[in-house]
């Protein structure tokens, strides 16, 4: 009661400053205003505080209440808006008739433009009504991805650097080639943490998973250029960028599905890239035990491994998830996913001058992929520099003649595969790499070592959450 009666002296002189106040907004003061009130009822009895002293303290606190319900008031605070690329088709149909009023096929153009025509914005969705641009402008955004940087190679390879939401900066390839085909190599981590010796991004630490939005976005922010510009389709995907994709196995495959539903693009034609996490090929292999479930899109996508190397000596010594799954294992792992889905499989082969590009070593990996002939295939290509690793690339000489071991000496298919965009560093991790650096000497000074600036962002670069999926 005491604390009542003290409300009504101390909170009079700012009652009158609530006349344009909702009623919300007023409930909201006066609940606050008699916490406070409680709360110095209770400090008197402990400080000796009287109640004048508390009033001051009380009128102030009334004061921040005001603030905070005209906030409300004028609703200043900005919307989220949902991104739409998270929708299926009928949910946009859902959302369009329940709360835009719309007919059922107004959902089918909007998704056309989404996908197949290369919106960018709604207002350029010109068959649509504008009231009906309006409202979806309203309500969604367009992505999820912020470009914070590209480059352009003078062989037509795209670079690009994309910022999320919390400031990591991730980053995507396309590659055009001569035969019509458009390829997206993209991420499927932000950082990574295989530690691979020869990698710029496995030099800079694992920082979070990607969500399924995010990777699929990367394909689709492609795909969506090369709609507009009317020449090309992307036709291929390859998870080669940033991170292991089989250690974000849900998300990962998540965006397969989208791939292949969304964009279109064939389950041949979509590649998953891993260092060579065994359980994880068994468990790919095993898909096939749902043929009429996500099995029968999984088994069908190509598998690459990253081999490099022969031995565990000196694959570990590059390597360090050779430790957990030696050369013995992971190959083990290969011949029962080769078995179990009749696919073949693709070993990714670094050449390292003097390390791994001598005929020996030819022989070696020829004698370790005997029980794979017929269905493996050897993708080799020369190391890309980075500054954390020292080894230099192979000749032209040395690349030939160990080409030529596998080919003809054991049979085992064997191309070089073409570096694109080497004037730009589009090795993976590269552009990340300078944009980094270029942010934290503009930052002035040395850099915190746990705190990363992106792109006048402060980022702390730590592990949020597992490196792997439980």
């Amino acid at each position: 009661m005491l604390v009542g009666v003290l409300g009504l002296v101390y909170l009079r002189p700012v009652v009158a400053s609530l006349s344009g106040t909702s009623r919300r907004g007023k409930l909201a003061f006066f609940g606050a205003g008699f916490s406070a009130l409680r709360r110095q009822h209770r400090l008197t009895k402990v400080t000796g505080l009287t109640p004048t002293t508390g009033a001051a303290l009380v009128q102030t606190q009334a004061a921040a209440v005001i603030v905070a319900a005209e906030e409300a008031k004028n609703n200043s605070l900005p919307k989220k808006l949902m991104d739409i690329y998270t929708l299926t088709e009928k949910e946009i149909e859902d959302f369009l008739q329940t709360q835009l009023k719309q007919p059922r096929y107004r959902a089918k153009q909007v998704y056309a433009w989404l996908y197949q025509r290369g919106a960018t914005s709604f207002e350029v969705m010109n068959d649509l009504p504008k009231a009906l641009r309006a409202g979806l402008a309203e309500h969604f955004s367009l992505g999820c991805l912020e470009m914070a940087f590209e480059q352009v190679s003078k062989d037509g390879t795209i670079k690009r650097a994309y910022r999320l939401a919390d400031g990591q900066l991730i980053e995507s390839v396309l590659m055009p080639y001569e035969d019509g085909r458009r390829t997206a190599c993209i991420s499927s981590q932000a950082g990574c943490a295989m530690g691979c010796a020869f990698c710029q991004t496995g030099q800079m630490g694992f920082a979070r998973q990607l969500t399924d939005a995010e990777i699929f976005q990367q394909a689709l922010f492609f795909s969506r250029d090369l709609a507009k510009e009317g020449l090309y389709r992307l036709s291929n995907v390859v998870f080669m960028g940033e991170g292991e994709p089989l250690n974000n196995r849900k998300m990962v495959f998540s965006a397969v599905r989208r791939l292949n539903s969304d964009l279109k693009i064939g389950a041949r034609h979509i590649t998953v890239s891993t260092v060579g996490l065994a359980p994880r090929i068994r468990d790919l292999a095993d898909t096939v035990d749902d043929l009429q479930g996500e099995g029968g899109l999984l088994s069908q996508i190509k598998l690459a491994v990253s081999l490099h190397a022969t031995t565990d000596r000196e694959r570990t010594a590059i390597m360090p998830v050779n430790k957990r799954f030696p050369v013995a294992d992971l190959m083990s792992a290969c011949q029962y996913y080769v078995q179990r889905t009749n696919r073949r499989i693709s070993f990714e082969w670094a050449l390292i001058s003097g390390q791994n590009d001598s005929p020996k070593v030819a022989d070696e990996l020829g004698q370790l992929l005997a029980p794979l002939k017929g269905k493996c295939h050897v993708n080799v290509i020369n190391v890309n520099p980075t500054t954390g690793f020292d080894g230099k690339p192979g000749g032209k000489a040395s690349m030939e003649r160990f080409l030529n071991i596998l080919n003809e000496d054991w049979g085992i298919p064997a191309t070089m595969r073409v570096r694109r965009g080497i004037d730009i560093n589009a090795g993976c991790g590269q552009l990340k790499n300078e944009l980094l650096a270029k942010e934290i000497l503009e930052g002035g000074g040395r850099a915190n070592p746990g705190v990363r600036t992106i792109l006048g962002k402060v980022v702390v670069m730590e592990n949020k959450g597992s490196t792997e999926e439980e």
